[in-house]
């Protein structure tokens, strides 16, 4: 044999998979010396719906005083200005919400609420087809339950005008804002809290909260039942509080939690959502041949 020494081997880091990588968290060695930052968090939830609540309260004043000026009047009577107040309320809330958590967050806003179109674009057609399926089932259950004779947004298709109005805002615009609002705020910021609250307060519990993002099963589970909760009541008002109806929607919002759990995506969940109400809409307009014989809703 040789009496040269052997080369000692040459040892090379592994090439991270998706798995091990941390979106919150950065993922580069050299710059990730901090904490895991979870965002968003039961903070940021409040502060996004708080800016919401404002837009919506403000721009529906503006709309009612150039409608009748000071006189009282229901906003639901008059739903070309509904959709203006809403449209307008919720482009507002955008414009500030994008640079506003941009800069508290040191991120785009739509890394920090897990936008993620790649789980949208692989399994669009699944995804699409599971919220024409939970549109089916859903008024299917409806069928055993009370419900109400009529609705606000039955109300809502009182000229074709106004219902091709409902249907663009009801099946495109509604299901993102809500989406991003629920599945993208709330439900990440419940589990968060929950995980806090639940944490082991050992020095083995505290490093797994500063190393990782990762919500627990309980805490998955805690936020999808309550931020389920909190989409449904939302509902409450244009359903007359009947309780199949709510309970349905609770399920509904069940499957869409889960959609965003399993692919980590807010947009996998918005396409659940566009095509539950998009299959709702379409029935709809071919019942009443494009909304031109709204005596058959």
């Amino acid at each position: 044999m040789s009496d040269f020494p052997l080369p000692e081997p040459v040892v090379t880091d592994p090439i991270p998979v998706a798995e091990d990588l941390d979106i919150q968290h950065d993922t580069d060695p050299e710059e990730d010396q901090s904490a895991a930052r979870r965002i968003p968090h039961l903070g940021h939830a409040m502060l996004f719906f708080s800016l919401m609540g404002a837009c919506i309260l403000t721009f529906q004043l503006i709309v009612l005083f150039a409608i009748h000026g000071l006189t009282a009047v229901n906003l639901m009577q008059h739903p070309y200005a509904l959709a203006i107040a809403l449209v307008l309320a919720y482009i507002a809330t955008f414009a500030i919400a994008i640079p506003l958590f941009s800069a508290i967050w040191h991120r785009p806003f739509f890394q920090g609420i897990s936008w993620t179109w790649r789980a949208a674009r692989l399994h669009w057609w699944q995804l699409l087809l599971l919220g024409c399926a939970l549109s089916v089932i859903a008024q299917t259950l409806e069928h055993l339950v009370k419900t109400p004779v009529t609705s606000d947004i039955s109300n809502l298709l009182n000229t074709p005008l106004a219902a091709w109005l409902t249907v663009i805002f009801g099946s495109l615009l509604a299901p993102v804002v809500e989406e991003i609002s629920f599945r993208g705020f709330l439900l990440p910021a419940l589990a968060t809290a929950y995980d806090w609250l639940s944490l082991d307060r050992t020095p083995a519990g505290f490093h797994r909260w500063q190393s990782t993002t990762a919500h627990t099963i309980g805490a998955l589970l805690f936020a999808a039942i309550f931020s389920s909760l909190g989409f449904a009541l939302l509902h409450g008002g244009q359903l007359h509080w009947a309780v199949g109806p709510l309970i349905i929607l609770f399920i509904i919002s069940l499957a869409f939690s889960v959609v965003r759990i399993r692919t980590q995506s807010v947009a996998a969940a918005v396409l659940v959502h566009i095509a539950y109400d998009a299959f709702i809409f379409i029935e709809v307009i071919i019942a009443t041949h494009g909304f031109r014989h709204l005596d058959k809703l």
